[in-house]
């Protein structure tokens, strides 16, 4: 991915976004935040570009309680993310906290401003496995509960209707939790999302789509119109925006663009089976 044109462009975007205290900030204020420095730390890293940055650490680190917790379970994940890239611990065990949070799970209506109803939960098993804190046999056996409370009977998962976002999310989490005959019975649903490609007119559904094929193995049938979809997207700025129809470019859509991007490149160099052959089964 080095020598793609859109690379230097993006690192450039990047750098521009990075606030004296270390943090990040997509719309180059002083107001940094986890998210936008895990996003810009992981294209660095998708990049190889990631170098020791004591100022960004100690940035991560501020957000974190003397109790080990943080605001949410979002500004966790991002957080213990992005100081896993940067080789650096934080201050305090936040495996008690994340324990926590997974054994008072609640099923409720997807917020509007997420893509998945499961996004909180993986970041909180994310997070555990990061950290090296061992989920017990109790706390595995609810979260496996509550994924399933998502599935329909096409394989796919969602709150209301099965997404590709919360599918994908639902994969990773049982591969997460060693279910992966439970993660296989995607498959179809997966296959099934690629074949009118409606859904994929936004960067994070096609990012989804290609996260769901890289966990479970399978070749997307057309990745060269999803390569070109997401190169697309690159704008004059040096960062991607969500769709064809313009908008503004972001760190999470720059990220989720070099994601899709890498996964691609790995996707096509997998011996699995291609999603061609799951799409027979499409409804």
């Amino acid at each position: 991915m080095g020598g793609e044109p859109y690379v230097q462009a993006v690192l450039r975007y990047i750098a521009e976004r990075r606030c004296d205290d270390g943090g990040y900030c997509f719309y180059r204020l002083p107001e940094p935040n986890a998210a936008d420095t895990r996003y810009a730390l992981s294209v660095l890293a998708s990049l190889d570009e990631v170098r020791p940055d004591p100022p960004t650490a100690a940035f991560l680190r501020s957000r974190q309680r003397p109790d080990g917790s943080f605001a949410n379970v979002f500004v966790a994940g991002h957080a213990l993310v992005a100081l896993d890239l940067l080789g650096v611990n934080p201050l305090y065990d936040p495996g008690p906290p994340l324990l926590r949070r997974l054994r008072i799970l609640q099923v409720l209506a997807r917020p509007p401003e997420q893509a998945s109803a499961l996004e909180g939960v993986l970041a909180a098993v994310e997070a555990c496995r990061l950290n090296g804190t061992p989920i017990d046999a109790e706390t595995t056996d609810a979260v496996l509960r509550y994924v399933r409370l998502f599935r329909h009977p096409c394989g796919g998962f969602g709150a209301g209707q099965p997404t590709i976002a919360e599918t994908a999310d639902a994969v990773r989490l049982l591969l997460l939790l060693d279910r992966s005959a439970w993660a296989a019975d995607a498959g179809a649903f997966v296959a099934a999302v690629e074949c009118p490609g409606d859904d994929l007119i936004y960067l994070e559904n096609a990012a989804a789509f290609v996260r769901g094929a890289l966990l479970l193995r399978y070749r997307p049938k057309d990745p060269d119109v999803l390569r070109a979809f997401v190169l697309g997207l690159h704008h004059h700025s040096g960062g991607f925006v969500r769709s064809r129809f313009g908008g503004s470019p972001t760190l999470e859509y720059s990220f989720l663009a070099v994601e899709t991007l890498a996964g691609l490149d790995a996707l096509e160099m997998s011996d699995g089976p291609s999603l061609r052959d799951l799409a027979e089964r499409c409804p």
